[in-house]
């Protein structure tokens, strides 16, 4: 068996190209489902964020993951599996754990050290495990992964400083435009746009509109806020000539202001609109950029922010990426202990040594010439009592070991092996 990763991220993959290969909470157990008939594959979880798709499988070193993927993908949307093929890359191995740590740990992240990420590994994790598709490695591997994720922040300054797009989008706002006597619309009433909402409470915003599908969601945000307007997304476009500041990040699956929405409701405006649009899919029509009053800027805009970012943080990265390799250098160790074969030959030794050394202590309450005959009993009734756990995680030919065998492994090891554990 073998880790896989097949992921595209923001470092290669425009926000035009990873809006195509988004996929709903539904659509992603779907997936699971059909990778859980797969008989080839034994653990998988996706991990989908506003700049990444990652597909975390544990497979048969023979199966082709990556043309798998692609197919399973083309089924949802065929443009989607060339899109796929074309930015995917592929990763195995200790790779794989040392990729998803410092994924947990926000390396990387856009924006480096944010904390949202470890709370969304934990939800493509859970995910998974109500798909029934993380069993054993895949439980050890990212409870390993919240660790590390926990160690980095708790020990280093990684998210010292701007820690979320959300404020990034703000902070880049704050630089455009005087906060303090401006009107902001937040499109959106999820964890992001909250986190907006808030980020721009303390700047000092005048006044706020908060915008959702929802129009009893948007009166919660308000309410928890203690502060902001709550409209409906049919109000948006008529209440657009009296901001200043449109920041959007709502879950649609596609835009939800269009160029002639947006044309239509500023009229004869000339007073410039700043719109942040950091959602994936995007929420505002490319095409809208084109009103001339409207300075239109994305996800993928927000990297002169994102670099300063970056540079703040350098000397911490080094600390992080030294706690990331010593998490996956545990992991390493303790993944090459699942090989059953030395397993079953160190137990099978340590245990008849023992019996011999049993054998040769008692030796001389049996009489003389009685000694090979006690030395065989000790043996043949040491291999008769680990036939059993012998012959539940050994795996017949041409097969692999199953979740269950694999914990088997561990527990001998834990039990039986580990080093330091007196013989008692």
């Amino acid at each position: 068996m073998e880790l896989f990763l097949s992921t595209i991220t923001h470092h290669n993959c425009p926000v035009a190209v990873r809006e195509k290969l988004s996929f709903t909470q539904k659509q992603r157990q779907v997936m699971l489902r059909k990778i859980h008939r797969q008989e080839s594959i034994s653990e998988a979880v996706i991990l989908q964020t506003c700049n990444r798709l990652e597909f975390y499988v544990y497979a048969r070193k023979d199966f082709d993951c990556t043309g798998f993927l692609a197919e399973l993908i083309g089924q949802f949307e065929p443009a989607a599996a060339k899109l796929w093929e074309k930015y995917s890359r592929k990763k195995t191995g200790l790779d794989v754990v040392r990729h998803l740590f410092e994924v947990a740990a926000g390396l990387d992240s856009q924006m480096v050290g944010e904390n949202q990420i470890l709370s969304q590994v934990k939800s493509a994790y859970t995910e998974s495990v109500d798909c029934r598709m993380s069993k054993f490695v895949f439980h050890k591997l990212f409870h390993n992964a919240f660790r590390v994720g926990k160690a980095v922040r708790t020990d280093t300054n990684i998210n010292c400083g701007a820690v979320s797009v959300g404020l990034a989008a703000v902070e880049l706002a704050k630089r455009r435009i005087d906060i303090g006597q401006s009107t902001a619309m937040v499109i959106g009433a999820g964890e992001n746009a909250e986190l907006v909402a808030r980020y721009l409470l303390k700047a000092g915003l005048r006044h706020l509109i908060v915008a959702n599908r929802s129009k009893q969601k948007a009166k919660s945000l308000s309410l928890r806020l203690k502060a902001g307007q709550a409209i409906g997304l049919a109000d948006v476009a008529g209440r657009l000539a009296d901001v200043d500041l449109v920041i959007s990040s709502t879950a649609a699956a596609g835009p939800i202001l269009t160029y002639r929405a947006v044309k239509d409701g500023l009229g004869s405006r000339r007073k410039k609109l700043l719109m942040i649009d950091i959602a994936v899919p995007r929420d505002v029509e490319p095409e809208v950029g084109r009103v001339k009053c409207v300075e239109l800027i994305n996800i993928d805009d927000l990297n002169e922010q994102i670099s300063s970012n970056k540079t703040k943080r350098r000397g911490e990265m080094a600390k992080a990426r030294r706690i990331v390799a010593e998490f996956t250098g545990k992991f390493a160790a303790w993944y090459e202990s699942l090989n059953a074969v030395p397993v079953i030959l160190k137990l099978m030794q340590k245990n008849l040594e023992l019996a011999h050394s049993e054998a040769r202590r008692y030796a001389k309450d049996f009489g003389d010439g009685n000694g090979d005959k006690l030395r065989l009993f000790a043996e043949s009734l040491t291999k008769k009592i680990l036939h059993g756990p012998i012959s539940f995680v050994k795996a017949k030919a041409d097969e692999e070991l199953s979740a269950e065998q694999l914990q088997g492994v561990d527990l001998i090891n834990k039990m039986f092996l580990s080093q330091g554990r007196s013989d008692q």
